[in-house]
């Protein structure tokens, strides 16, 4: 045999034994190892999933969270702040926000609780809390129904589609609602949970649903920490929100969009008829007549150079409106028909017929723009019949506020009386929405039935403003944020207009103010949103006009600044403690309301301490400061002894200088006088301040006071 021949059935006889082997293997074991073989990654990843939720990663903070257990046998609860970023999976560091409220569970008798939900314009931006739309409406319904308590929860949130809404609602009808307000959809392109944003989430109601599941898991929260999405200094949220900026008339993203709105709202109109809560669903109002389209695709049939002459050609039309709006129409008229999709071709032509008085053929072009704008950042039809639609095949109370909004403009058209910008009503806008859905209450039957006459009776809107504080300074810090928004490159360059407009505002309000005040206001604009919430203008220029003893001036900013921030918060204890300062001054005594707002204050404070007693130092020193207005020295001391742990500069003099007179009515003049040698001693810049006090100390010692 040759040696080829030995080797070839080598091999055979190997290969036979191999296969015999295989043979002889047990089939369980064989699936056995399959099995284990697949489980093995899908274990791999659970465990991993599990050490990262130990170390907190995973899932969402609740919505609503428990607090102190209070006097009455109820327990606080309070909206949770932290529960917006949930929705912004990237760029989590300018979040969406809404505002903090506080109830109390089980609900107290004959109390009216009413949640409402929607994106910023619902929240009331740009105007301060107190001035807002459910600021009016609860002052309206307290008029309608004195007899009752009215609670408006508003959980609006900034930058939010409707989805989330439909989150946030989910985990609120466990805290007994009697009403449900919705106004959402403006931000349904461009908002989290947008078809068009960077927080997109799908194009589908399914697929909004996955991704949210999706992004409870620990192991993309782990991802999302280690590697943040980047982001360029001094983005506002509505440049970071953008995603595809350019969005076509014919693009099936406004499908999309409109789809997902009536689904959402359909879901949640479903939901409120389950637990038998009433739910009132709000059309959307945009500026039309005030507000150029936003968007600026160009046609794709024009070259450079065409597109050049057009974008001239519609720059002298514009020139035009003005000084010869006939000439200007039947030109416009004449490019209208060459480029129908058009949106400034649109604008233009309806800016040109109001100019000749054809206000019902302007009204069309108007909505036509509207619907073209290639950044729908307003609302387009769809959207509006999205809401209407769903309203009607679910039950909902329609609200109609776009048309609401257009019988009160003239001719029809929404313009810059009732809108600050592109969606978000201006102070008379926010009073003419609160009475919109106020009329519509009155339409339920059942305990929500307000009477016709009690309807009819409401004050007029100018009562309302000054009930609610109407001031110049909010008034200011609303042009400035308006400023900020039509400085952003998109905005400017469709609306140059509108910047100037807002500009010219800031300086005329500017040119009024003192020096002091100026630099106060300046210092404002600087300041750092603190969890989505900016302090309060009313309250800054309330301090610097506290210093200039214009006490009668400060003291009702402080008192709208007061009601612009959560009721339990440190920034509420001071704002009451600077407004009872001004009556002291004023009266040189505090009534009995004034003293049992300052004990109010006082409990308020206590449960923020029981909540956390890591409580800024600012707390404890308007605590302190509180109970000294209240003549209750004794109790005044501990606060103001932990409020100086962590104060500095002027601060602390004054905390130092409150603490040594509660020491000096306590009659514990050593402890007064060694706290004044401390300073002294240790105080640098600011010791002669303490030398002051303890010559004070020393001369009072020596006269027997």
């Amino acid at each position: 045999m040759s040696e080829t021949t030995a080797n070839q059935e080598q091999d055979n006889a190997q290969a036979a034994t191999a296969d015999n082997s295989r043979r002889k293997v047990n089939p369980g074991r064989r699936r056995l190892f399959i099995l284990i073989s697949l489980l093995l990654p899908v274990v791999l990843v659970l465990g991993v999933e599990g050490v990262l939720r130990l170390c907190g990663f995973g899932g969402y903070p609740p919505l609503i969270v428990e607090g102190a257990k209070l006097s009455n046998g109820r327990t606080l609860y309070a909206t949770n702040i932290p529960a917006a970023t949930s929705y912004f999976s990237l760029r989590r560091s300018i979040p969406g926000a809404f505002h903090e409220h506080s109830f109390e569970m089980p609900k107290p008798p004959n109390t009216v609780r009413i949640f409402v939900s929607g994106g910023s314009a619902m929240k009331g931006f740009p105007q301060p809390r107190a001035l807002s739309g459910a600021a009016f409406m609860e002052a309206m319904l307290e008029d309608v129904w004195p007899e009752r308590n009215v609670e408006v929860i508003n959980l609006s949130t900034t930058a939010i589609a409707s989805y989330p809404a439909v989150d946030m609602l989910a985990q609120t009808l466990d805290y007994d609602p009697d009403l449900v307000v919705l106004c959402t959809g403006n931000n349904e392109f461009f908002g989290t949970y947008g078809v068009a944003s960077t927080h997109a989430a799908g194009r589908s109601p399914g697929a909004l649903r996955f991704t949210r599941w999706a992004r409870s898991l620990a192991i993309l929260q782990a991802i999302d920490h280690v590697m943040p999405a980047a982001m360029k200094e001094g983005d506002t949220l509505m440049e970071l929100v953008v995603g595809q900026a350019q969005i076509k008339s014919d693009d099936p993203l406004r499908g999309a969009a409109a789809n997902n709105l009536s689904a959402n709202i359909s879901s949640m109109t479903e939901a409120c008829n389950a637990r038998g809560v009433p739910i009132i669903v709000c059309t959307l109002p945009g500026n039309e007549r005030d507000l150029a389209p936003i968007g600026t695709v160009d046609p794709a049939t024009l070259d450079a150079t065409e597109r050049d002459a057009l974008a001239q050609q519609l720059y002298k039309c514009a020139q035009q409106i003005d000084e010869s709006p006939t000439t200007a129409r039947d030109q416009l008229i004449s490019v209208r028909e060459q480029h129908p999709d058009n949106a400034r071709v649109a604008y233009l032509l309806a800016r040109a017929l109001s100019a000749l008085g054809e206000h019902e053929a302007a009204t069309t072009h108007y909505q036509a723009a509207l619907d073209l704008d290639s950044m729908p950042w307003r609302a387009p039809s769809t959207s509006n019949d999205a809401v209407r639609h769903a309203a009607h095949e679910h039950g909902a109370t329609l609200c109609d506020l776009q048309q609401a909004f257009r019988a009160a403009s003239d001719h029809g058209v929404i313009g810059r009386r009732l809108m600050d910008d592109h969606v978000h009503p201006s102070l008379r806008g926010q009073a003419l929405l609160a009475r919109s859905i106020v009329n519509t209450i009155a339409s339920l039957a059942g305990p929500l039935h307000i009477p016709r006459d009690a309807l009819a009776s409401l004050p007029d809107d100018e009562t309302y403003l000054t009930r609610l504080g109407d001031n110049q300074y909010d008034r200011y810090g609303v042009a400035h944020q308006m400023r900020i928004i039509y400085r952003i490159p998109f905005m400017r360059q469709s609306n140059p207009r509108e910047l100037d407009h807002f500009e010219r505002l800031c300086r005329n309000y500017e040119s009024r103010m003192s020096s002091e005040v100026l630099t106060s206001a300046r210092q404002w604009q600087e300041g750092n949103p603190r969890m989505g919430m900016r302090r309060p203008i009313t309250g800054v220029i309330g301090a610097a006009l506290l210093r200039e003893q214009k006490f009668a001036e400060a003291a009702p900013l402080f008192d709208v600044a007061m009601r612009s921030v959560p009721r339990y918060s440190s920034w509420n204890t001071g704002y009451v403690y600077f407004t009872l300062v001004c009556h002291y001054a004023m009266n040189d005594e505090l009534s009995e309301i004034e003293l049992a707002s300052a004990n109010a204050a006082i409990q308020r404070g206590k449960i923020i301490l029981t909540r956390d007693p890591q409580n800024p130092a600012q707390l404890h020193r308007w605590l302190g400061r509180l109970h000294q207005l209240r003549s209750e020295y004794t109790e005044s001391i501990g606060y103001l002894l932990a409020a100086r742990t962590a104060l500095t500069g002027m601060e602390l003099v004054a905390t130092d200088a409150a603490l040594i007179d509660a020491y000096l009515k306590t009659n514990q003049r050593d402890a007064a006088r060694q706290l004044a040698r401390q300073g002294v001693e240790q105080a640098g810049e600011y010791a002669r301040l303490y030398h002051q006090f303890l010559q004070s100390l020393n001369r009072t010692a020596t006269s027997g006071e």
